[in-house]
C-alpha cells in the first residue's frame, strides 16, 4: 500500500505510534544511563572525600605508598640489600678476616671450571668463582667486606637515628608542650649543639676513649645530630597543645602524660617518620666521610667508609674496582632511602606532590 499523507484531525496508524515510543524509550534509557554515569562519578568523588575517614589513615597512607612506584621499587632494593647484610654474614662467618696472601688483588669476576659430582656418578661441570669481586692487597674477600661493611654502615644509620629519635623526641616533647623556662633553655642547648664542629668533636671523642668503636660511633652521632628532630617535635606540639581535642581532653582531666602520648605523639608522627628516614641516609653518608678520614671504625672491622679510604693507592695501583664496589653500595643505598622518604612524605601528605 502506498504511503498516505496524515491528514489534520485523524490519529496517526498504530505503526507509527510504535515507532514513535520506541524513540522515546531510547531517549529516556539514554538519558537514565547518563545521570547513572554522573551518580557513579559523584560517589566517586564523596568516597574520595570520605575515604580517609572509612579505611583509615595509616591504611590509606600504606597504598599510596604502594602506587608511587619509585619508592616500591627503592623499598624491595633497599630490603634486598638489609637482608643481604644481615642474613649472609651469619654464614659466612670470619671470612672477611681471613687473608690469602699468595693472591693479593685479584680480580673480579673471574671464573673456572668446577666439576660437582651428583648421585649416580654424574659429574656437571660449572663456572665458578674464588673471588667473584677480587680481593684486597691482603688477599680478603672483597665480596665478604663488602657486605660485611654494609652491615656496619647500616646499624649505624639505623641506632643513631633510634638517637635521633629519642633524644630529639623527648626534649622536643617538653619544650613543646611546656614551653617557658623550659622551652627557652633546650632551645639554647640545641643553639650550642649546632655550634659545634663535628668534626673536631670525632676527634676529641677519639683521643679521650683512646679510638673509635661501634658503639662511641652511634652515641656521637646521635648526641650532636638530635635538633633536627627535636624542633620538628617542638613545632609540632606547639600547634597541637592548642587544638581543641586537646583542650577537651585536659577539660576532662587527663594527665599531661596521657595528653602528650595518647593525643599529641600520635598526630605528630607524620613528620618525624619522614625526617628520620631521610635521616637514615645522611647518617650512613656521613659514617662513609668519617670512615674516609679515618675517623670511623678501624680496620680490620670494615665498612663502607674505610673502604674508600685507599682511594689514592688504588686508583694508582689500577685497582679502582676496590673502591668502585663499596661506592656503588653507597650510593645505591643513600638513593633507595632518600627515594623511599619521598614517598612516604606524599603518602602521608599527597598536597606536597
Amino acid at each position: 500500500m502506498a504511503d498516505q499523507p496524515l491528514k489534520k484531525g485523524v490519529p496517526p496508524p498504530s505503526e507509527f505510534k510504535s515507532m514513535l515510543g520506541g524513540t522515546k524509550l531510547a531517549g529516556a534509557l539514554a538519558a537514565e544511563g547518563a545521570l547513572r554515569q554522573a551518580a557513579a562519578s559523584e560517589d566517586l568523588v564523596v568516597a574520595e572525600v570520605a575515604e580517609p575517614s572509612e579505611v583509615g589513615f595509616w591504611r590509606l597512607t600504606v597504598v599510596r605508598f604502594v602506587h608511587h612506584r619509585a619508592a616500591t621499587v627503592s623499598l624491595l632494593i633497599l630490603m634486598f640489600i638489609i637482608v643481604t647484610a644481615v642474613i649472609i654474614p651469619i654464614f659466612q662467618g670470619d671470612l672477611y678476616r681471613i687473608q690469602d696472601y699468595t693472591h693479593p688483588y685479584g680480580s673480579p669476576f673471574q671464573f673456572h671450571s668446577r666439576v660437582i659430582a651428583l648421585p649416580a656418578g654424574m659429574n656437571v661441570t660449572i663456572p665458578w668463582s674464588d673471588h667473584l669481586l677480587g680481593t684486597d692487597g691482603l688477599g680478603s674477600d672483597e665480596m665478604a667486606r663488602l657486605i660485611r661493611g654494609g652491615r656496619v654502615s647500616l646499624t649505624v644509620g639505623l641506632l643513631a637515628t633510634l638517637g635521633y629519635i629519642l633524644i630529639g623526641g623527648i626534649l622536643g616533647a617538653l619544650a613543646g608542650y611546656y614551653g617557658g623556662w623550659i622551652d627557652n633553655a633546650l632551645m639554647r642547648m640545641t643553639d650550642v649543639i649546632i655550634a659545634m664542629p663535628f668534626i673536631l668533636v670525632v676527634i676529641a671523642v677519639t683521643a679521650a676513649f683512646g679510638g673509635v668503636s661501634l658503639n662511641i660511633l652511634v652515641l656521637v652521632i646521635a648526641f650532636l645530630g638530635w635538633f633536627e628532630i627535636g624542633r620538628l617535635m617542638r613545632a609540632q606540639f606547639l600547634v597541637l597543645r592548642e587544638s581543641e581535642f586537646v583542650m577537651a581532653a585536659r577539660a576532662l582531666g587527663a594527665s599531661d602524660f596521657r595528653i602528650i602520648f595518647r593525643h599529641i605523639v600520635p598526630n605528630s608522627l607524620a613528620p618525624i617518620i619522614v625526617s628520620a628516614t631521610l635521616g637514615v641516609s645522611g647518617i650512613i653518608l656521613l659514617e662513609a666521610a668519617l670512615g674516609f678520614l679515618g675517623l670511623s671504625i678501624p680496620l680490620p672491622e670494615p665498612s663502607w667508609g674505610n673502604m674508600l679510604s685507599t682511594y689514592e693507592e688504588d686508583v694508582l695501583r689500577g685497582t679502582a674496582y676496590l673502591i668502585a664496589f663499596p661506592a656503588i653500595a653507597l650510593v645505591t643505598t643513600a638513593l633507595c632511602i632518600n627515594l623511599v622518604g619521598d614517598g612516604i612524605r606524599d603518602a602521608l601528605d599527597p598536597r606536597q606532590r
